[in-house]
């Protein structure tokens, strides 16, 4: 009677981890980076938000300074604001920490005259390559 044995011989288990290691290495900081503009996008957004409250608040009292709900930020960023009477500075900073501390776009902020840009951004990036438009 001949028996036959069924399964994986060392071998085929060992290619198929090296495959699946070979991918992941590839795989990964694209992910990572796919990660990084969706919550670049979304703190954007989110200035923008602040941007259009503000405006609001000013269409209504000529100030900008005395504004309530203005957002802290969330998970990736914290976002100050400096505001006087006839201006605004909305800052979207990085926080310590997290996967966006070392962020290739580096800070945001936009101002009452609808001027987006970035601080501490790496050289070479445009507005565009950060703030998505």
């Amino acid at each position: 009677m001949h028996r036959s044995n069924r399964g994986f011989t060392l071998i085929e288990i060992m290619i198929v981890i090296a495959i699946i290691g070979i991918v992941m290495t590839i795989a990964a900081p694209s992910f990572t980076e796919y990660l990084k503009k969706g919550r670049r996008a979304e703190v954007a957004g989110l200035l923008s938000e602040q941007a259009q409250l503000l405006e609001r608040f000013y269409s209504q009292k000529n100030v900008y300074t005395g504004v309530a709900g203005l957002s802290p930020g969330n998970d990736y960023y914290t976002i100050t604001s400096t505001l006087t009477d006839q201006t605004f500075l909305l800052t979207a900073v990085r926080k310590a920490g997290t996967s966006m501390a070392t962020d290739k776009c580096g800070d945001f902020t936009i101002t009452n005259t609808g001027v987006r840009s970035m601080v501490n951004a790496t050289a070479g990036l445009t507005t565009k390559d950060c703030w998505g438009r």
